[in-house]
């Protein structure tokens, strides 16, 4: 299994409850809609039965400051790669949009909600995630650092997943030329949204617009001088 490439940060000496054991009862909580600590606890206390089916449980179930303690050890970026490969292995055809339905990827950046410390200068952690809308699966997904933004996190996540023959839409933070050239590497094509403080780029794309409304207006969006 990927999550035993996973390094246990603790203590050998001091562990009562095996790492991967924490590991798979936190992954099924969150996919059953737990969001806390004490719900890994409680999910575990009532799937007992069933996760001893597959897991050790030598000491039972973790308590949830058990949790807390661990995943503050994790590297978050090994756990990441690990959970990406078991994915890709479990959905190796679906995950593959080369000859696949055509799928719409979007990707965005959003702040995890609650992360923000109350003292000072302790910012929200920031995730940039893409989004699969034909198998509603996240297909990866990667922390912002606190020196840096999207733009440098979003090319290291594109390395990641495989894109070839999605869309992929994103804001405006991505239109750059540094990962338009990344989605075009992945065989991928993209839609990207552009504002007014690329100015030139703006204008560009207006000029082309109007351009091809002059020489084909049976495509302007109007309709005997009202819009559809």
């Amino acid at each position: 299994m990927f999550l035993n490439d996973i390094e246990d940060p603790r203590r050998a000496e001091s562990c009562d409850h095996k790492l991967i054991d924490i590991l798979m009862i936190a992954i099924f909580t969150i996919m059953s809609g737990g969001e806390s600590w004490e719900d890994l606890a409680l999910y575990g206390k009532e799937k007992i039965d069933w996760l001893k089916t597959f897991l050790q449980l030598p000491c039972g179930i973790p308590s949830h400051d058990t949790f807390y303690r661990v995943f503050c050890l994790l590297d978050p970026e090994r756990f990441q790669d690990s959970f990406t490969r078991w994915v890709k292995s479990a959905l190796p055809e679906a995950l593959s949009t080369a000859d696949t339905p055509f799928d719409i990827v979007p990707m965005d950046g959003k702040a995890i909600r609650g992360s923000k410390g109350k003292g000072k200068g302790k910012r929200a952690v920031h995730m940039v995630s893409t989004w699969s809308s034909r198998l509603g699966l996240v297909l990866g997904q990667k922390q912002v650092d606190k020196k840096s933004n999207e733009i440098t996190a979003v090319p290291e996540l594109l390395e990641a997943i495989d894109l070839r023959g999605a869309l992929v839409t994103a804001d405006a933070i991505s239109c750059q030329k540094s990962i338009a050239s990344k989605y075009i590497e992945q065989g991928a094509d993209y839609l990207l949204a552009v504002k007014g403080n690329q100015e030139t780029l703006q204008k560009d794309i207006q000029a082309v617009v109007e351009s091809h409304w002059e020489l084909h207006p049976q495509d302007l969006p109007f309709s005997k001088g009202k819009r559809l």
